[in-house]
């Protein structure tokens, strides 16, 4: 599975675009996401440190925020679960480590 090319864009920028997105999502109940801050810049410089198999992983999540729906405030537990469940499909220590 080639993730980083085609005609979708790198995994660091499909990352930092779902960031953005998630962060829009979580205003209407939070301050802010509970996502940490991200630099799509230091992430490409570092991927190497990821394996095919963190690189799925990150699809994974990356797919998984991008169905998160927009934050109520009655519903503000049950988005930050939901946020919680993308973040189970994280990549080992060491690719998580080395782009964020």
């Amino acid at each position: 599975m080639a993730i980083l090319g085609g005609c979708r864009g790198s995994t660091c920028q499909e990352l930092a675009e779902v960031y953005a997105a998630v962060e829009h999502k979580a205003r209407p109940c939070l301050d802010h996401s509970p996502l940490p801050a991200f630099d799509p810049a230091h992430c490409e410089q570092h991927q190497t440190a990821c394996d095919a198999e963190d690189l799925a992983r990150l699809d994974d999540q990356v797919e998984c925020y991008q169905r998160l729906d927009t934050c109520q405030a009655d519903k503000k537990d049950a988005f930050l679960d939901n946020i919680t469940r993308c973040d189970d499909r994280a990549p080992s220590n060491t690719c998580e480590a080395a782009i964020f």
